[in-house]
């Protein structure tokens, strides 16, 4: 199963609660692209990881990759006897801001909810998936929605420009969004809720990610690569997802998004990069 990337198209921070989760609001779309996830029978809860993104997990324990822990959370919660065998094929980039890691928890959770034959509805799993992480609740519907409290509160919605061509860009340097939250200072603009939202690129554009000031503080190459996006004549809007580093720009043809994925591997070899296009 398809384990898609999160791209978030804007990311205001509106407060936070006494327990110190801030409160966010965001418009969370998914690619066609992402990590692969298959299920195989077997009597205790393993985990395989291959693919050009495995190498950063094998260094973590077990018990901290959330596939494992999706897993063991739905064998313990229901007493299931037998095990499962998880196999993923890791694409997305580890700590780049495009929500792999709770994707895969996403994903693990309905494939063993069919697996295991549980019948558990969305809405449970929704619930189960938020002791995970924030944003898997907002993974397991994997549409694009606006996403408002600590990333439960998920409202579903069409985009104007669904089916857009989206270039990902990534110094291939992780970034710790702990790290990252840490750095962020609040202001006036930054906790001012929006109170609402509208679909279209336009209105989108001209929104913010509250995270990118604090991100560029500690990878000065994000900067970079927005100012790289916006100069290609092309691209409707550039902007970093999530707590970076990743970056984004969207293009309104597929030969665009090539053509800006050639002029930015001129200027950044080294960089990690991905056409795709937004569910």
């Amino acid at each position: 199963m398809n384990s898609p990337a999160k791209i978030n198209l804007y990311l205001h921070i509106v407060g936070h609660r006494d327990d110190h989760y801030h409160l966010l609001e965001s418009i969370f779309v998914f690619t066609q692209w992402g990590d692969d996830i298959a299920i195989m029978p077997r009597k205790t809860i393993t985990l395989s990881i291959t693919g050009p993104s495995a190498l950063p997990l094998k260094y973590f324990p077990l018990e901290q990759n959330l596939c494992y822990r999706a897993a063991i959370l739905l064998q313990k919660k229901f007493n299931i006897a037998e095990g499962a065998h998880i196999i993923l094929q890791k694409n997305i980039p580890v700590s780049a801001g495009l929500g792999g890691g709770s994707s895969n928890a996403a994903t693990v959770l309905k494939l063993l909810n069919q697996q295991w034959k549980l019948n558990l509805s969305q809405d449970i799993l929704c619930e189960l998936g938020a002791t995970i992480g924030a944003d898997v609740p907002a993974c397991i519907h994997a549409t694009s929605a606006f996403v408002s409290g600590v990333g439960e509160k998920i409202q579903p919605i069409t985009l104007s420009f669904a089916g857009y061509p989206v270039l990902l860009v990534n110094p291939n340097q992780p970034l710790s969004t702990q790290k990252v939250f840490q750095q962020f200072h609040h202001d006036a603009q930054a906790f001012t809720p929006s109170q609402s939202y509208q679909n279209t690129l336009e209105w989108i554009s001209k929104q913010r990610n509250d995270l990118e000031k604090p991100a560029m503080q500690l990878q000065p190459a994000i900067r970079a690569i927005l100012e790289k996006l916006e100069q290609q004549p092309s691209c409707k809007l550039a902007r970093m997802s999530g707590s970076g580093p990743t970056c984004f720009g969207i293009f309104e043809t597929v030969i665009a998004a090539e053509n800006a994925k050639l002029q930015l591997q001129k200027q950044f070899p080294l960089y990690w990069m991905k056409a795709t296009v937004l569910c």
